[in-house]
């Protein structure tokens, strides 16, 4: 009699890696294509939309950076400033999120003896399940009333969620750490926060990298925040947004939008090539040695 638990157990990584591989070479060829694109010049793109270019047309580049701006009452704020906003929010916001889940989880699964850290949990329920739409009125005014709209700062402060989606991830990286750790440098005198930022931290590091660069993918992405609470300082992906609905007769080429996006993609690309390997690193707990 065949075992159909053996035959589903050998099928099923088949049918999962080959819908991975699938998506991987359709992701692959969108890529390549918009690469190829955002490297031909407009005549060379209608005579042979979907092949390689027949010169490399670096001026779409160019055109791309110098095109892509938003006029912010009386001053126009070019690609340069807006790349360095984008920066500033993405790289701040994302920052102080991920500080902010790793201190409050880590809070609440080292030190739920205490009643009050387990009264927490509620909060963490009614964080993850309010809808956020219904909260953008009351976070706007509450800025304004601590005269931080409109600022990067006060924006780092709204996005730092500590009882977030993030709050359950590092939770659960928290729980795989052993507290004999603590424990041996408590022998050594060290303190509560010493432990926490020279022995505990360090541990989770990689978790907190991963979780950085997937929030900071996001942010860099997100043109709706910043239009909603930074006005005066709008970021590189509202530029390109609003490159779309430009009919300028640089920006109404096809070839020159596809290189702006190529280009908003690039900062991505790059901080993912260079820290791939430890982000692809696994994080390995071991024993304390008697």
């Amino acid at each position: 009699m065949i075992n159909k638990r053996r035959i589903t157990s050998k099928i099923f990584p088949v049918v999962v890696w080959g819908l991975l591989a699938i998506w991987g070479l359709v992701f692959c060829i969108i890529l390549l294509w918009a690469i190829m694109t955002s490297l031909k010049s407009r005549a060379d793109f209608f005579e042979n939309p979907y092949g390689f270019p027949h010169a490399l047309y670096f001026k779409n580049y160019a055109d791309a950076m110098r095109t892509v701006k938003v006029i912010v009452g009386a001053r126009t704020v070019g690609y340069w400033e807006m790349f360095l906003n984008s920066i500033l929010y993405a790289g701040g916001s994302a920052f102080f999120a991920v500080l902010t889940s790793c201190l409050a989880s880590y809070c609440v699964c080292k030190y739920s003896k205490y009643r009050l850290v387990r009264m927490f949990w509620p909060i963490v329920l009614i964080t993850n399940y309010l809808p956020v739409s219904s909260s953008i009125a009351g976070n706007i005014k509450f800025l304004t009333d601590l005269h931080l709209y409109d600022n990067v700062v006060g924006l780092w402060i709204w996005q730092s969620v500590a009882f977030g989606a993030m709050f359950l991830l590092y939770y659960a990286t928290w729980k795989g750490v052993s507290w004999g750790y603590a424990e041996a440098a408590q022998i050594d005198g060290a303190g509560p926060f010493r432990i926490f930022l020279l022995v505990m931290l360090p541990l989770t590091r990689t978790i907190f990298g991963v979780l950085f660069l997937q929030t900071f993918i996001g942010l860099w992405n997100d043109y709706l925040t910043p239009i909603l609470y930074l006005p005066s300082m709008p970021t590189a992906a509202f530029g390109i947004w609003q490159f779309q609905y430009d009919v300028s007769s640089a920006a109404s080429s096809i070839t020159v939008r596809v290189a702006g996006l190529i280009v908003m993609l690039l900062p991505i690309l790059v901080l993912f090539l260079i820290f791939k390997d430890k982000l692809m690193g696994s994080l390995t707990l071991g024993g304390l040695k008697g």
